[in-house]
C-alpha cells in the first residue's frame, strides 16, 4: 500500500494501526479490507502518524525516516506552490 506517498507492505500498516487513534486506525482498517493501493491522509492524520511513530520502538526507524522523507518533500512542495 501506498500510504500517503509512502509505500509500505500491508503487515506493516497492520502494525502501525496498534500505534494510532481509533478513527485513523479504522480508516487503515477499512483500506486494508478493500485492498486500497493508495490512501491519502489529511494533514492532521499525517501528523497523527509521525507522533505514533515517534512513539513507536526502535524497530520503526525505518517507517519513521520514510515518512519524515515524505514530509519534508511536501512542505518543499506547498512552499513552491504558495510562492
Amino acid at each position: 500500500m501506498v500510504l500517503d506517498g509512502v509505500s509500505l507492505d500491508d503487515r506493516v500498516v497492520r502494525d502501525l494501526i496498534a500505534f494510532l487513534d481509533r478513527a485513523l486506525g479504522r480508516k487503515l482498517e477499512l483500506a486494508l479490507f478493500f485492498s486500497a493501493k493508495i490512501v491519502a491522509l489529511t494533514h492532521e492524520e499525517r501528523l497523527a502518524v509521525l507522533a505514533a511513530l515517534d512513539r513507536a520502538p526502535w524497530q520503526w526507524e525505518e517507517v519513521r525516516d520514510r515518512f519524515r522523507a515524505g514530509d519534508r518533500w511536501a512542505g518543499s512542495a506547498r512552499s513552491l506552490q504558495s510562492g
